[in-house]
């Protein structure tokens, strides 16, 4: 039990009372929204030496973020829609964040098997993959095939064999935890002396003669009110991009900057060993993409005008995903009872007036408006998160007549912030030398590395420092207590939800934290001094969140 001062419980009222720390300077910047977008610019500016405040209405990456396709590509469907900028800045980032953070982005082998009915033909596929090849920084690394329909069966041999002219084979990169890559930026950036805080939401613009000059805030755990002045904000709200400009009052680029299309994604027992990049029959793209001991399937692109806050996947929408992959993969015999369960999310891309959703551009957009000090960011294509902030950070510089160069390119996202070109290769991953020196197991350790990078170690030390610290969260899964106590001191966890799906990996297993929550919540109300009524609370919700990613059963039926 960690009670006394300077445990969890007193690091959390430390954060309520940074609340007023804040409002009491008055930041250089205040960035709304943390997700990607949002932690990776406050990461930016802190670096610079920019006093900055982050706000986020939620937990951090529990919007968009934590919805997406679990990739760092560059987009090969992108170079159907001539989009060769976005394809190339795609690239050189997708090589930098696998410097950065080589525990989170792994290579992934992909084969796009192609039929005699494909809307992408063999030749369409070869010159797609010369061009990917080429657009890619660098050579040291294996370069893309086109293979024989046997060779393509030999590696997939669960593919569709009528019919198959062949394959291209070539590698994205696999994010394991968007969740962790943007905790990271949100806690580097706080290392650097930003302030970021989550469960505190906008609800007012404080507006001047000068414009909009700041926000006020409404600390969701405290029910507190602040004023928080600030000579820039950056409107990184995501879907919610254009709300924010509405209650700044803010047209001057008309009242859409943002076009929000929906996307779901099924969970499925591992279907593949490697990404299966699929055309569908109405010229879109599916993606099989192995992930834990999961497949993910995704995505649907269609345009969403409802609450991004409640947002989840329908019958039909799962019925066309299950459909496209029963044609590539028919013998696997893949049926709506074996969906492990669901997600779905809001893209808030660049307003386009073009037909279809799928066609409009990924790339993302900085929207200058309220004389330079009013910025708003729409597009954002996850992969691209750290150059997005760095053109955000060079508008803010100017704004504010300064001048200092971008770092985030060069210091890991792995709790460590060194110089990358300083640290050893990826050679530290392969834990086999440290199990003599600890009581943890070796799937435990392989856990730590995959969620901390560098930093596990801090975590092993952890675990025979707390009460039963090396004891199993879920009997299911490797995470341990030290991790819970680790979330609630040192990353801004506070709710059950933010431990289950976004610190660990418990929520998104197959259990979905179903045999262990209740557990958990006791642990958590015991460090945090929860009532029984709060932690009846966090229950119900959690409930809630598992019963949204199965719905679409009820729905079909």
């Amino acid at each position: 039990m960690v009670t006394t001062e300077g445990g969890p419980a007193a690091r959390l009222d430390s954060r309520r009372r940074d609340l007023a720390a804040v409002e009491d300077a008055g930041p250089d910047v205040v960035v709304i929204g943390g997700g990607m977008a949002g932690a990776g610019v406050a990461r930016d500016l802190a670096l610079r030496g920019v006093s900055v405040a982050l706000f986020e209405k939620g937990d951090y990456a529990s919007g968009t973020t934590s919805r997406s396709s679990k990739l760092i590509h560059g987009g090969l469907r992108y170079l159907e829609l001539f989009d060769f900028a976005l394809v190339r800045e795609s690239l050189a980032e997708r090589e930098t964040l696998r410097r950065l953070a080589p525990h989170l982005v792994r290579p992934l082998p992909f084969l796009v098997p192609v039929y005699g009915d494909s809307a992408r033909g063999l030749i369409k596929v070869r010159i797609g993959l010369m061009l990917y090849d080429r657009l890619a920084p660098g050579r040291d690394r294996e370069r893309y095939r086109v293979l024989r329909p046997v060779a393509a069966l030999a590696l997939e041999p669960g593919l569709r064999a009528e019919d198959l002219r062949g394959a291209g084979y070539y590698f994205d990169d696999l994010l394991l935890s968007p969740e962790r890559l943007c905790l990271e930026n949100v806690l580097s950036a706080c290392r650097a002396g930003a302030r970021a805080v989550n469960y505190c939401e906008v609800e007012e613009m404080v507006r001047g003669r000068g414009g909009v000059e700041g926000v006020r805030v409404r600390d969701l755990l405290s029910d507190r009110v602040h004023t928080v002045r600030a000579q820039v904000v950056v409107n990184a709200a995501g879907p919610w991009v254009d709300r924010l400009r509405e209650l700044a009052g803010i047209t001057e680029r008309g009242t859409r900057v943002t076009r929000t299309t929906k996307g779901i994604h099924c969970v499925l027992p591992r279907l593949s060993e490697r990404a299966l990049y699929a055309s569908t029959r109405d010229g879109r793209a599916v993606l099989v993409i192995p992930w834990r001991e999961f497949s993910v399937v995704g995505t649907t692109d269609t345009d969403f005008e409802g609450d991004p806050d409640r947002v989840e996947a329908t019958g039909e929408e799962v019925g066309y995903l299950l459909d496209e992959v029963r044609r590539v993969l028919p013998d696997l015999g893949v049926a709506e009872r074996e969906v492990v369960y669901t997600y779905a999310g809001v893209r808030p891309l660049s307003f386009e007036a073009r037909e279809r959703a799928s066609d409009v551009s990924r790339k993302h957009k900085v929207v200058v408006e309220g004389s330079g000090r009013f910025l708003s960011v729409t597009g954002t294509k996850l992969t691209c998160f750290r150059s997005l902030a760095e053109q955000v950070g060079d508008l803010v510089l100017r704004t504010l007549g300064r001048r200092a160069e971008c770092r985030t390119a060069r210091l890991a996202l792995d709790g460590s912030d060194e110089e990358v070109s300083r640290l050893a290769a990826t050679a530290w991953l392969d834990v086999a030398p440290e199990l003599a020196a600890t009581r943890l197991g070796r799937e435990t350790i392989e856990t730590l590395v995959a969620t901390y990078g560098r930093a596990w170690p801090r975590l092993a030390d952890l675990a025979g420092k707390v009460p039963d610290g090396d004891q199993r969260l879920c009997p299911q899964n490797s995470e341990i207590a030290a991790q819970l106590y680790y979330a609630v001191s040192h990353e801004h966890a506070v709710s059950l939800q933010d431990v289950l799906l976004r610190r660990t990996g418990i929520g998104t297993s197959r259990c979905q934290g179903q045999d262990c929550a209740e557990a958990i919540g006791r642990r958590m109300a015991t460090l945090l001094g929860w009532s029984p009524r709060r932690l009846a609370a966090e229950l119900d919700a959690w409930e809630s969140h598992v019963a949204r990613s199965q719905r679409f059963r009820s729905a079909r039926a």
